[in-house]
């Protein structure tokens, strides 16, 4: 028999065919693992880039409440209580305790602060209970601390803080406002007048909370501690500072499991879900001083530029200089962005995956950069504010100028730094001294010597941005579970998806940078719902703040203290 060539070693059928499904397996294998070995480097899809991200820890509801929610429910519903509250703000507010920039320590001329004083007195009258239980101590005149002493010395103490001064009321817009600005009227949705929302209702919340804390027969074990300063808006160098000394000298260096004050952005609905939106660090302010002297002379022969003409192309060269925007992992505004592009579709997929990459993918980050640049609002998250807030110059209309002086108001980004912000306006300054021959001295140190022409001077006083309080700690989970708790049984009970809790950047600032070494866990919040400054009249006209908002604080402020005392610290 006759064999051909080739078909002796020819295998059988169902070997070639194994053989070739191997052969698939292997090529199937390998292109799965590449993909999985990409996305491992490179994750594409949301859910892969949200893993980690924002994530929620549980709703926190104290034992009190799971047995008993009448307590509660008294603060939330009853008729009374909501009536005796609004009564209370607005008689905060009748007392006009305004600070102005020129005020001074209190314990040298006290007279500038005799609203202060009626400010206690109503205090006392409306809160005998509080008063009564708490060890009240009065610092530099008019700084207020409550203490509530806990059972359990281990346990470290809380503290609830407000500011008890507002700013001015410009006479110029009194006929803009909606009712007189320290009449204090309430028309059964809102409250109007000066501090409504600039923190009385604040103070009066904590009080409020405290004061049916103790009518329920509440015994805390760990202590409570109220701070209010009385010049806020003026740099809180005599109230926030003594109030952080005493703590400081009485409980010592990061001794608090917990701060809370004003600030933040609130409660926000994004997307049909409820944010809550407390600051874990806040901007560094900074003011620039700058004045020009010139030569002086009669205004019939002026120079082509008068003093204030070259501080008007000063003003010029710093507004059309901006600071350059930023976005890195340290800011908490992408911690805040990024949750809103987890938990909503506020935003389209190409743009949440590039929120999800920025804060490790340089084109990603540019791109947000760009995209949050664009928005006003979200603008100064992202990049130092400047502000020109004050212009003198001249004292007669026909004699030259010969001293002119402006104040910029700063907004340091905690991507920055007092540094960098001082370096760039210095630079703005030398480009306009050199164009017409002018010396330059930051804070009396010459950078161009002084000519015949005159001579810029700077003087400049910063504070760098806060610490970024970290959000891995048990203080953020009693936090955000107590706001979550609120916001899901008694704000927004009928959502569709639960609340999120997303730390956030304050651009203002707070009494909080006189604190910081009291604790790392440093939060600003306040339980209002109309959460942007403009919605709420802050140092404008016709501020005012909902009723409800002010009810839910009082509850949030319950609650939290409750949650509080049954947690462990860290």
């Amino acid at each position: 028999m006759s064999i051909q060539l080739g078909e002796q070693n020819k295998p059988p059928v169902s070997l070639k065919k194994r053989l070739g499904a191997a052969i698939i397996s292997i090529i199937v294998l390998a292109l799965i693992s590449t993909q999985v070995y990409t996305q491992l480097l490179n994750p594409e899809s949301i859910e892969e880039l949200s893993r980690g991200v924002c994530e929620q820890g549980k709703v926190l509801r104290p034992s009190s409440y799971l047995k008993d929610k009448t307590h509660l429910e008294y603060i939330v519903k009853d008729k009374a209580f909501r009536e005796e509250s609004i009564k209370k703000v607005i008689g905060a507010v009748r007392i006009p305790t305004v600070t102005y920039d020129y005020y001074e320590d209190p314990l040298v001329n006290p007279q500038q602060w005799n609203n202060f004083t009626r400010f206690h007195a109503f205090l006392e009258a409306q809160f005998p209970t509080v008063y009564q239980n708490l060890k009240v101590s009065r610092l530099n005149g008019f700084g207020l601390v409550f203490e509530w002493e806990g059972s359990n010395s281990k346990l470290k103490p809380i503290l609830l803080a407000a500011h008890q001064d507002v700013v001015p009321v410009e006479q110029e817009t009194i006929s803009k406002w909606k009712y007189p600005p320290f009449e204090g009227v309430s028309d059964g949705k809102y409250i109007w007048g000066r501090g409504s929302s600039d923190t009385k209702t604040l103070l009066i919340s904590t009080l409020q909370s405290v004061e049916r804390l103790i009518h329920d027969g509440f015994n805390p074990r760990r202590t409570i501690v109220l701070g209010y300063g009385f010049d806020e808006e003026i740099g809180g160098k005599w109230g926030a500072f003594k109030i952080n000394e005493y703590l400081i000298n009485k409980y010592g260096k990061d001794s608090f499991f917990s701060l809370i004050d004003e600030g933040g952005n609130g409660v926000s609905f994004i997307d049909d879900v409820a944010f809550g939106v407390p600051a874990i660090a806040e901007k560094g302010p900074m003011n620039v001083n700058i004045a020009l002297t010139t030569p002086g002379g009669h205004s019939s022969v002026p120079p082509d530029h008068t003093n204030i003409g070259i501080l008007s192309q000063l003003v010029n060269e710093i507004e059309s200089t901006p600071f350059d925007p930023s976005l890195s992992g340290n800011n908490p505004f992408l911690n805040f962005i990024q949750c809103v592009a987890k938990y909503t579709d506020e935003y389209d997929k190409d743009l949440k995956k590039n929120i999800l990459k920025a804060a490790y993918d340089k084109v990603a980050n540019s791109k947000v950069i760009k995209f949050l640049h664009g928005i006003k609002k979200f603008r100064y998250s992202i990049q130092t504010s400047q502000a020109i807030d004050i212009v003198h110059g001249g004292v007669k209309a026909n004699a030259l100028p010969e001293y002119s002086t402006l104040v910029i108001n700063h907004r340091i980004s905690v991507d920055s730094s007092i540094d960098e912000a001082i370096n760039k306006i210095i630079g703005n300054v030398v480009k306009v001294a050199k164009k017409f021959d002018l010396g330059v001295y930051q804070n009396e140190v010459e950078v161009l010597p002084k000519t015949e022409n005159g001579y810029f001077e700077l003087k400049y006083l910063g504070l760098a941005p806060s610490p970024v309080s970290p959000l891995d700690t048990k203080s953020w989970e009693v936090l955000s579970g107590s706001i979550r708790h609120i916001l899901d049984d008694y704000v927004f009970p009928n959502a569709s998806a639960p609340s999120v809790v997303a730390g956030g950047l304050d651009n203002a600032n707070t009494d909080t940078s006189k604190y910081w070494d009291l604790t790392k866990n440093i939060y600003r919040f306040k339980f209002n719902t109309l959460s942007n400054i403009e919605d709420v009249g802050t140092h404008s006209v016709n501020e005012h703040i909902l009723i409800d908002d002010h009810i839910h604080l009082i509850a949030f402020n319950y609650e939290f203290i409750l949650n509080a005392d049954e947690a462990d610290d860290e």
